[in-house]
């Protein structure tokens, strides 16, 4: 049987599909979602059960492990830099000579990559959308950051945002929903460093509670985040928009549907879009409008494949500028051991951030900005501890879990990875999904720039490290050989001319006027450092609220 056409199938259901979901349906629209993944049960979450840390429990659970592409030519390591391989008290683990193929960690399911995320909700500072023109360095939105503080403002009250609103590095601005969550231990005793040397540690703006929010608890500092959140604090789509936008009666989503193609009309638009189910059955579902969210990698690979007379070279694509620009996750990590027990394992597992550095500054050796933070990260039970830091059996073993456990933090950095278009997202016609379509093959490499950037993330977090008196370092982690990818974005990237660019200023394509594309492919720039998922959202807003005033015009 054939499917009822709807107004709209957007095409995942994380940050940018699940808020285009929610702000189209209270708009009226009637929507179908397709999600490629499960419904998962929060119930997995949960940490108090024995095998918590086990494999085999990691993959019932959304943590990040969807590795379902392939990858470029490795890139050669650059021996100047030969300092910042990555290496821990059991050794290095990574190539001596070239730069280690990506792990990306992304999650597929209702809900998308905020199951996965840890609740950072950052607003991009000003300098971040006008990089060329006033930093002098890779490219402007079409935007400004005043085009969008509404839709971050509305953004923060849907999802209970808790922050700080004095922070000096980001501009004046209303309080935020809800008040800071409280440092952990960890974070005031790495504090004292920052404070040494005249940087500032900041509460994180988080979309996880602080205060009770409708039948919603606030955190209970579990430092669970990545796992999914068992409680529902934290604002994940499942848990927000995407139960508000069924509540409507007009949404109806749909899981473990992998998009395959969207189909055009005569007149060039789009016409639906057809899909998999997990079976393997083919299914079309018409719509009067598609709203891609797919994500910096799995978005261009669909417009890739969606090939045609009309777009012989992927859908949208008459720029050439489908799946190039990517930009990845430009990370440093200092592993690092405390004398006295600082509880690392309690509390929301980024509860701070140091913004100082977040804006490009020509006395650097570098253009783009870096921030910092303070993490347990994977470092939460005695699993975890075992297999980064632990070796040995009996004895041997319980002393040194003894000296460790709970004593040990990351001191991170995330930097800004430039554009370029040699960076791009491909098919890989010779390795193919279950459904028989070419998986993505992403290559990247780091310029001189992003790796005097590392550069300058090692030797302040040792020197921020030093005055906070740690005891010892165990090991340090960066993107110079060890490629893991959190933040993917540019790989669709928004302007004003369909020569530069895919989308316009509102995400809709240059070359199929009823196709949106509402996630961080769109983004132009990396933001200095902060994390993409507000940003994401905000822009789906102003997409939605555009295609409202332009479909009552119909104009679509």
């Amino acid at each position: 049987m054939a499917a009822e056409e709807v107004d709209v199938c957007v095409i995942g259901s994380g940050a940018g599909g699940g808020v285009a979901a929610y702000a189209l349906a209270t708009a009226g629209f009637s929507i179908v979602v397709l999600e490629a993944g499960p419904r998962f049960d929060p119930a997995l979450y949960a940490l108090d059960e024995t095998e918590w840390e086990s494999a085999a429990k990691l993959l019932k659970i959304p943590a990040g492990n969807s590795q379902n592409f392939t990858s470029g030519p490795p890139q050669p390591l650059d021996p100047r830099y030969e300092h910042l391989r990555a290496w821990s008290q059991l050794g290095r683990f990574a190539s001596p000579t070239h730069r280690s193929p990506p792990q990306i960690f992304r999650v597929k399911g209702v809900g998308g990559c905020t199951l996965h995320y840890q609740g950072e909700a950052h607003r991009f500072s000003p300098h971040g959308f006008v990089s060329r023109s006033e930093l002098g360095y890779a490219d402007d939105w079409p935007i400004r950051y005043e085009d969008l503080e509404p839709y971050y403002e509305r953004m923060e009250r849907l999802l209970g945002v808790a922050g700080d609103h004095r922070n000096p590095h980001k501009p004046p601005r209303l309080p935020f929903p809800n008040p800071p969550h409280f440092l952990s231990c960890a974070t005031q005793r790495v504090k004292q460093g920052f404070d040494r040397l005249g940087l500032t540690l900041w509460p994180n703006s988080l979309a996880i509670l602080s205060r009770p929010k409708g039948d919603r608890p606030p955190c209970n500092y579990c430092n669970g985040c990545e796992r999914g959140c068992m409680t529902g604090a934290k604002s994940s789509m499942d848990v927000t928009l995407i139960p508000q936008a069924e509540a409507t009666g007009r949404v109806r989503v749909i899981s473990n549907a992998m998009a395959r193609d969207i189909p055009l009309d005569k007149m060039g638009k789009a016409k639906g879009v057809t899909y998999f189910d997990r079976s393997g059955v083919e299914h079309f579902q018409p719509a009067k409008l598609v709203v891609l969210a797919a994500g910096a990698l799995e978005s261009p690979r669909l417009l890739l494949h969606a090939t045609s007379n009309r777009f012989s070279d992927g859908l949208a694509n008459r720029s050439g500028l489908v799946g190039r620009n990517f930009m990845e996750t430009l990370v440093y990590f200092n592993i690092a051991l405390f004398e006295d027990p600082i509880h690392s394992y309690k509390g929301t597992q980024i509860d701070a951030r140091c913004w100082d550095f977040n804006q490009s500054d020509p006395q650097r050796a570098f253009r783009g900005g870096v921030v910092f933070g303070v993490s347990a990260l994977n470092l939460l039970g005695p699993l975890s501890y075992t297999k980064h830091l632990v070796r040995g059996w009996g004895l041997q073993h319980k002393q040194r879990m003894r000296e460790l456990f709970g004593r040990v933090i990351h001191l991170f950095a995330v930097g800004e990875h430039l554009p370029h278009p040699d960076n791009r997202i491909t098919l890989d016609e010779e390795a193919r999904d279950s459904f028989g379509i070419p998986l993505p093959k992403v290559t990247v490499a780091l310029s001189q720039n992003e790796l005097d950037m590392l550069d300058f993330m090692r030797s302040q977090a040792r020197a921020i490290l030093g005055a906070a008196g740690v005891k010892e370092i165990l090991g340090e982690i960066s993107a110079y050989d060890t490629d893991y990818i959190s933040h993917m974005s540019g790989t669709c990237r928004m302007g004003t001319d369909p020569q530069s660019s895919v989308v316009n200023e509102f995400c809709q394509s240059h070359d199929v006027p009823n196709l949106f594309i509402t996630d961080a492919s769109c983004f132009v720039t990396e933001g200095g450092g902060d994390s993409p998922s507000l940003t994401i959202q905000a822009l789906a807003l102003r997409a939605s609220d555009y295609i409202a005033a332009q479909a009552k015009k119909g104009n679509l």
